[in-house]
């Protein structure tokens, strides 16, 4: 099996998915074009399982992603008042705007 080539598509997929809103049609007929690519036919068991992983893999590093960005959220926010750590600001390429409570966090600064 190519799950060294499937990790490196789905990272690749990940990181330009970033860049640019996907639809789901989009999505749809890249995810059918990387399972062709693998040698699954269009129509079998073997290309509807590798298209439902790919979905599942995508929705995990969705989900890891979003659980990161909890974590680092809360971080920023227990390190308030520690002068250890420089505050959060648009400056930092890494700090995220929490858009509820309109301040910066990140991993490796506090909110003000």
């Amino acid at each position: 099996m190519r799950l060294p080539a499937v990790m490196i598509g789905l990272s690749l997929c990940a990181c330009l998915s970033g860049c640019e809103t996907v639809t789901p049609q989009q999505q749809h007929a890249s995810d059918e074009q990387t399972c062709a690519s693998y040698g699954y036919q269009p129509g079998t068991d073997k290309f509807a399982d590798c298209m439902m992983s790919t979905a599942h893999r995508r929705d995990d590093a969705k989900a890891a992603q979003q659980n990161q960005r909890e974590h680092d959220r809360q971080l920023s926010i227990q390190r308030n008042g520690d002068s250890r750590y420089p505050i959060c600001s648009a400056a930092d390429m890494n700090a995220s705007l929490d858009t509820v409570n309109n301040k910066w966090f990140g991993a490796g600064c506090r909110e003000e």
